[in-house]
C-alpha cells in the first residue's frame, strides 16, 4: 500500500504502522539469522517490483514530460521509503549495523540507501541518456532565449546528489552524469555562437554579447546548479568566450583608446580581467598609447619651449600634460578600476616622456615656473580648484627622476615669492606638504625653515621699531630688514655695493639694534634680493605735476639715485661710484632702459650707430627719460634683464650636480655602516634605492664615488675578492 500507492500519496494509520513495525520486531529477535536476511531480501526485491513499475511508466516520455514524470514519481518513491525505513528502525539498530560491520563489502545498506540504489539501478540507469538529453535540450532552449521552468535543472540536481549514496562523495556521481556533459555541451554551444557572431558584428558588438552570455550563465549557476559547478561553467564560458578570442579583442582595444570608447573599455576590463594574464598584453598597450599621447605633447610644444617666450609657454604646456594625466587617471579608475596593471602602465608611461629634454630648461624648471605662476595667483583659481591643480601637480612631480633639481629650483622660486611678500601661505604650505607626503621630511625641512624665518622676521622688525623709539632715532627712510638663516635661503653671493647716506644710516641703526639681541651671529647683506619705493616726478601733457611710484631693487634705487645730482652718467662712472661688477650694473639697469616705462635711455653719441634695443656696453651714456604718460601711478619693476634666468638655471644644474655627489657618497657609506661587507653591485643597488626619492643616480657615477671613498678611506676592497666591499671604520 506505501510503495504502490505513492502517487496518491496513501498513508497507513497508526495501528497499521504498529502491525507492520510489530513483524519487523518479531522477524528480527528470532533466533535463526536466514530469517533475518531472507526479510532484507524480501524488501530489496520489493524495492525492485515497485522500481520497475516506475521505469515502466516513464519508459515512453521524452523531453520536458520525461524530467516532469521522473521527478514526481521519484519524490514520491523517496518519500515512501523514509515512512518504510520507521518500520524497520529494529532492523536498522540492530542487525543492519552488527551486518555492516561483519562484511568488509556493504552488501547490506540501510533500508533509504538501499530504495535509492535501487532506484538507480533498475530505473535511473535505463533512462538516463533520455534524462540527459532533455535537461541539454532545455540548457539550449534557454541560452536561445526561449521561457523554460529553470526549476528542473535544480530539483535533478538534488535527485542526482541523492543517487549518488553508493559513491565516497555523492556530488562525485552529479558531476560525472551531468555536470561533466553540461560542461561540454555548453562549450561547443558558445564556440559555434561566438565565431558566428563575430563574423557578423563588430568586436564592441561581441564584447556587450559575452558579457551578457557571462552574467546570464553565471547567474543559472547560483539559482539552479549545484555550488561546484559555478566555477566550473564560469572557466569553460571564459575560455570560449574570452580566451579563444583573446587576440581578437587585444588588437581592438587601442582603438578604443584612441576614440575613447569607455563603455567599450569597461567590458574589455570585465572580460578579460577574468582569465589568467587576460589584462598584461591590454596595459602594455596602454603604456605604448600613452607613450605616443605624450611625445606628441613634448614635440607638439618643444619649439615654443626653445625660444624667448619658453617660460611664458611652460604653463599651457603643463596646464596639458596635467589635462592628459586628469584624462587618463579618470579612464584607468572608471573603466578599469584602478587595476594595479593600468596605473603601473600610466606610471611608466609618463615617467618614459615627462623625463625628455625640451627647449633651453629642464622638465622640472619648466614644472617649478608653472607652480611658481600658480602660486602666485595668476590662474584666478577658486580654492577647491587651486588645491586640485596642486595635487595634480605633485602627481606628476612624482614621475620626474631629477626630484632635486625641481627642489633647487622650487626653493629658489619660493624664496622670491615671500621676500616679496605676495604669498598665498595657505597654498604654499599645503603644496610643501604634499611634497611632504612624497619624498619625506628631508625633502621639505629647508622649505618649512624658510617660512619660520618670515615669521620670526616680522616680530623682529616690529622689536626694531620699538628700539628705535625707545632710542629716540629718527631715519629719513621707512626700513624693513628680514633677517634669514643662510642654511634654509637659497640666497646669491653677497654684493659689493655702495650704499647712498640715507642708506648706510639705516644699515648702521638695524646692525646697532641686531647686535644688541646675540652675540655670536653675523648679519651679511643682500641688496640684490630687497625691495625699494622710489619716486619720480614728472610733468603730464598738460604741464601738471605728477609724482610715479617705481618699486625696484636696492642696486636699481642706488643706480637711479645717482641721477638726483646728475643729469647724465656713463657706465664707468656709475660702475666706480657703486662699486658693481659690469655684469651686475648691466643686469640691474636692463630693466630700467628696456622697460616699457623705462626710467632712463641712452644717450646718443654723434656720428655713432642709433642704439637701438642692442645690448648695453661699457662705453653708453645713460640719461632720465622724459615722458609724459605712464599706464599707471606705480609700477613694480624685475631686478634685473630676464638672461639671469638661464643663468640661474646654469647655477641650479651645478649645485645639483654638486650635491648629488654628496647625496650619493652619504647613502654609500650609510649603507656600508649598516651591512659592512658587500659586493659591488649590491651596493650600487642598495645605495640607488635610498636615492631616488631625489633622483635617478647613474650607476657610472655611484662606481666612481666609490672609489673616491675608498681613496679617502672610508672603504676597501677585499684582498681575496675584488668584487667585495668592506667598510672601514
Amino acid at each position: 500500500n506505501i510503495c504502490f500507492n505513492i502517487d496518491k500519496e496513501s498513508k497507513i494509520d497508526f495501528k497499521e504502522w504498529q502491525l507492520l513495525y510489530h513483524v519487523v520486531y518479531t522477524w528480527c529477535t528470532r533466533q535463526e539469522d536466514a530469517k533475518k536476511d531472507e526479510l532484507y531480501q524480501k524488501v530489496a526485491d520489493f524495492f525492485v517490483v515497485t522500481v520497475e513499475k516506475q521505469e515502466e511508466i516513464l519508459r515512453e516520455k521524452t523531453g520536458v514530460v520525461l524530467l516532469r514524470n521522473f521527478l514526481s514519481l521519484f519524490k514520491y518513491y523517496t518519500t515512501a521509503s523514509k515512512m518504510i525505513k520507521k518500520i524497520f528502525q529494529y532492523m536498522h539498530r540492530y542487525w543492519i549495523p552488527a551486518q555492516q560491520q561483519a562484511q568488509q563489502e556493504k552488501k547490506v545498506r540501510d533500508v533509504d540507501v538501499l530504495s535509492l540504489v535501487k532506484w538507480r539501478t533498475h530505473c535511473y540507469d535505463k533512462l538516463k541518456p533520455k534524462i540527459l538529453a532533455a535537461l541539454l535540450d532545455l540548457a539550449d532552449l534557454d541560452r536561445n532565449g526561449e521561457t523554460v521552468d529553470k526549476i528542473f535543472f535544480s530539483n535533478m540536481v538534488q535527485a542526482y546528489i541523492q543517487l549518488g549514496v553508493n559513491e565516497e562523495q555523492p556530488v562525485l556521481f552529479y558531476q560525472t552524469e551531468f555536470q561533466d556533459p553540461f560542461i561540454a555541451r555548453t562549450e561547443a554551444f558558445y564556440i559555434k555562437e561566438s565565431d558566428n557572431y563575430l563574423q557578423e558584428n563588430s568586436v564592441s558588438q561581441y564584447m556587450q554579447k559575452a558579457e551578457e552570455r557571462l552574467k546570464h550563465e553565471e547567474g543559472n549557476a547560483r539559482g539552479y546548479l549545484h555550488p561546484e559547478t559555478e566555477p566550473v561553467l564560469q572557466a569553460a564560458c571564459e575560455s570560449v568566450l574570452i580566451e579563444r578570442h583573446n587576440e581578437i579583442l587585444q588588437n581592438e582595444f587601442q582603438t578604443m583608446l584612441r576614440d575613447e570608447k569607455e563603455d567599450d573599455m569597461q567590458r574589455f576590463y570585465f572580460l578579460l580581467s577574468r582569465i589568467d594574464s587576460g589584462l598584461n598584453a591590454s596595459s602594455a598597450t596602454m603604456k605604448n598609447f600613452l607613450k605616443e599621447v605624450g611625445n606628441g605633447v613634448i614635440v607638439e610644444q618643444s619649439t615654443k619651449l626653445d625660444t624667448k617666450k619658453a617660460l611664458k609657454n611652460s604653463v599651457p604646456f603643463m596646464h596639458e600634460l596635467l589635462a592628459v594625466h586628469k584624462k587618463y587617471v579618470g579612464i584607468i579608475r572608471k573603466c578599469f578600476s584602478d587595476h594595479k596593471l593600468f596605473i603601473q602602465a600610466m606610471d611608466e608611461a609618463f615617467t618614459f616622456f615627462v623625463n625628455k629634454e625640451v627647449g633651453v630648461f629642464s622638465m622640472a624648471e619648466l614644472l617649478n615656473f608653472f607652480v611658481d605662476h600658480v602660486l602666485k595667483g595668476n590662474e584666478k583659481l577658486a580654492e577647491d580648484q587651486l588645491e586640485e591643480t596642486l595635487e595634480a601637480t605633485v602627481r606628476l612631480f612624482t614621475y620626474f627622476d631629477d626630484k632635486d633639481v625641481f627642489y633647487m629650483s622650487f626653493r629658489r622660486s619660493l624664496s622670491k615669492r615671500l621676500l616679496s611678500r605676495k604669498v598665498n601661505e595657505d597654498a604654499e604650505r599645503s603644496f610643501i606638504g604634499k611634497l611632504k607626503m612624497s619624498c619625506g621630511d628631508a625633502y621639505t625641512k629647508k622649505l618649512e625653515g624658510m617660512f619660520n624665518d618670515i615669521k620670526l622676521a616680522s616680530e623682529k622688525q616690529q622689536h626694531f621699531k620699538n628700539w628705535m623709539v625707545e632710542k629716540g632715532n629718527t631715519q629719513t627712510v621707512d626700513l624693513s630688514v628680514m633677517v634669514l638663516n643662510d642654511l634654509y635661503w637659497p640666497l646669491s653671493k653677497q654684493t659689493e655695493l655702495q650704499l647712498p647716506t640715507e642708506l648706510i644710516q639705516c644699515v648702521g641703526f638695524f646692525e646697532e639694534y641686531y647686535h644688541t639681541t646675540t652675540e655670536k651671529r653675523k648679519l651679511k647683506w643682500i641688496y640684490n634680493q630687497g625691495t625699494i619705493s622710489v619716486y619720480r616726478t614728472y610733468k603730464d601733457a598738460k604741464g601738471r605735476a605728477r609724482r610715479l611710484e617705481c618699486v625696484v631693487s636696492c642696486i636699481q634705487a642706488c643706480i637711479l639715485n645717482l641721477f638726483n645730482d646728475n643729469n647724465e652718467m656713463t657706465f664707468k662712472e656709475a660702475q666706480k661710484q657703486l662699486n658693481l661688477s659690469p655684469d651686475v650694473l648691466k643686469f640691474s639697469i636692463h630693466p630700467l632702459i628696456f622697460a616699457k616705462s623705462r626710467l632712463l635711455t641712452r644717450k646718443k653719441i654723434e656720428g655713432a650707430k642709433p642704439v637701438g634695443r642692442k645690448p648695453i656696453d661699457e662705453e653708453d651714456i645713460f640719461v632720465p627719460f622724459n615722458f609724459r604718460k605712464v599706464p599707471k601711478n606705480r609700477i613694480q619693476y624685475p631686478p634685473g634683464s630676464t638672461r639671469l634666468i638661464k643663468k640661474e638655471s646654469k647655477e641650479v644644474q651645478d649645485r645639483t650636480k654638486h650635491e648629488r655627489i654628496i647625496k650619493i657618497e652619504l647613502s654609500l657609506v650609510r649603507v656600508m655602516k649598516a651591512r659592512n661587507v658587500l659586493s659591488v653591485n649590491e651596493l650600487i643597488t642598495e645605495a640607488s634605492k635610498q636615492l631616488l626619492k631625489f633622483f635617478r643616480p647613474d650607476p657610472r657615477l655611484v662606481k666612481k664615488r666609490i672609489e673616491t671613498l675608498m681613496e679617502r678611506g672610508f672603504m676597501r676592497r677585499d684582498d681575496a675578492d675584488q668584487k667585495v666591499i668592506h667598510y672601514v671604520a
